[in-house]
């Protein structure tokens, strides 16, 4: 802690965390770093076996098989960023009869991760991708050949990959499906309309096929806990961000004050609630006084934190916001895209943007305080984003979104994308931060492979969710694991 921070900024730090750290500790893995603050969700089960022939002719013939087993298990146990999994079992597999022993006695985990210890494991491989849980094979280069057989398991449907690498930090890949699919079991979300309540059949198709749990929220009740913050940790909390801020533009101290009340507000909903997410109705309750400040301090706040904020009450955005923290340990950006042909590129524009869009353990960028682009009004970040970023970005949506339709859509987030079929995934590189006063506030202009293409093959409207990082590789697995078709657009 500095030493001249001042009470009042000791204040404002504590009730800035107060919510989070009410819900309970927890970490997040990604790169294999642990990340994240609290959230409250156990640990995944992962059943965890070493399978290998009773005899080895690769990787040598003389391979102490039981002490090879013991090896990898000690080199992986050393990867970081696993802390929050549970590994079930550890048995040396070398039979069918000792396989379907261990599985029938964890019948209850996460997924199975088999590592492979030598040659002579395709009955035990093909048993795995039969059990019907999400499975991936660990295999260090000439411990066996049996990686030849998964991309055939995989056109049948099986849920089974394999990592095939030399570097055990890659072992923690393997585990970036399983936490996520573990954590959405765990996930709530409130839902905060003004009116409308969240889409029945979507509501039941995202419990059905995640288990996350999304729930109606009155916004009055957000209201009541806004007035009755503390003045003192309001104040304390705007003056950081005041504090913090590269430059303050239109907003006066009073919005921004406003701005960090609410800010406090959405940790406490969160926190009271025992939920990770919240997704608000902003612009139309804020137009219409349902609101007393816009939330978009509040939204950056919790994506900084490792939980999530979305706007507009956008539940497709949200569960692909929620989807990707889970599997990567990074907050997305909710985006409206802009298509430039002229430089194959497409800007993605927003008012809410997390400033550790690497995740919470993450250094911020720098910020710009400014007014809503929509009206002039509240106080929201202009975030300038890591120029140079390879990122990933996303949308899940209905099955088949290219499947013709009855009548054009004339909206521009219509309740015809709302689905759990598909997820709408590209990458690209962020190649310049505009700094003009057209559109949202936050922009990235991304560089992708073909503007004019993805264009062209738009659907299910306006919103994409950005995120740092390439991260195909763990959308497919997820998607083999839960059923999800990958759709790459462009």
């Amino acid at each position: 802690m500095d030493a001249n921070m001042s009470r009042r900024e000791l204040i404002g730090a504590s009730a800035g965390l107060m919510a989070a750290s009410a819900i309970g500790r927890m970490t997040w893995a990604a790169g294999g770093e642990t990340v994240g603050p609290a959230a409250g969700y156990s640990k995944t089960r992962v059943l965890r076996v070493f399978i290998g022939g009773t005899h080895s002719g690769w990787p040598r013939p003389d391979l102490d098989i039981p002490a090879e087993a013991r090896r990898l298990q000690e080199e992986i146990d050393k990867v970081p960023g696993m802390e929050d999994v549970e590994f079930l079992s550890n048995a040396l597999i070398q039979n069918v009869e000792s396989l379907d022993k261990v599985l029938e006695q964890h019948k209850d985990v996460d997924g199975i991760l088999g590592v492979i210890v030598c040659i002579g494991t395709s009955h035990l491989v093909n048993r795995l991708a039969d059990c019907g849980r999400p499975t991936i094979l660990y295999a260090t280069p000439y411990s066996g050949h049996e990686w030849c057989i998964v991309p055939d398991l995989q056109r049948a449907g099986k849920k089974i990959d394999v990592i095939p690498s030399s570097n055990f930090a890659d072992a923690a890949d393997a585990i970036r499906p399983f936490r996520a699919i573990h954590r959405l079991k765990e996930t709530r979300v409130l839902f905060v309309s003004g009116g409308r309540p969240a889409p029945a059949d979507y509501v039941k198709e995202v419990k059905d096929k995640f288990g996350t749990e999304i729930i109606d929220f009155d916004h009055r009740k957000l209201v009541e806990v806004y007035n009755a913050m503390d003045d003192a940790a309001a104040s304390a909390d705007a003056d950081q961000w005041i504090k913090n801020a590269k430059e303050i533009r239109e907003p006066s101290k009073e919005e921004i004050g406003r701005s960090a009340r609410m800010n406090l507000a959405l940790q406490k909903v969160l926190a009271d609630s025992k939920a990770q997410a919240i997704t608000i109705n902003c612009l139309g309750l804020f137009g219409q006084k349902g609101l007393p400040a816009y939330p978009c301090f509040g939204f950056a706040r919790l994506n900084d934190l490792g939980l999530v904020g979305v706007c507009e009450a956008d539940l497709p955005s949200t569960m692909t916001q929620i989807i990707y923290l889970h599997l990567t340990g990074k907050p997305g950006f909710v985006t409206d895209p802009v298509f430039d042909t002229a430089t194959n590129t497409v800007i993605h524009a927003h008012c809410v943007s997390a400033t550790k869009m690497d995740g919470p353990k993450g250094e911020a960028a720098p910020y710009i305080i400014r007014s809503h682009t929509e009206d002039h009004k509240g106080a929201v970040l202009q975030v300038a984003m890591r120029v140079g970023q390879e990122i990933t970005m996303a949308k899940l949506v209905r099955a088949n979104p290219y499947a013709p339709v009855e009548k054009p859509m004339l909206a521009a987030s219509p309740m015809d994308c709302y689905g759990t079929g598909t997820m709408l995934v590209s990458t690209g590189k962020i190649i310049a931060v505009p700094d003009v006063d057209r559109a949202c506030r936050t922009k990235i202009a991304v560089k992708v492979a073909d503007a004019r293409k993805m264009f062209e093959q738009w659907s299910n409207g306006l919103h994409r969710v950005i995120f740092y990082g390439n991260h195909m590789a763990d959308t497919r697995r997820l998607a083999r694991f839960t059923g999800l078709d990958v759709v790459e657009e462009g």
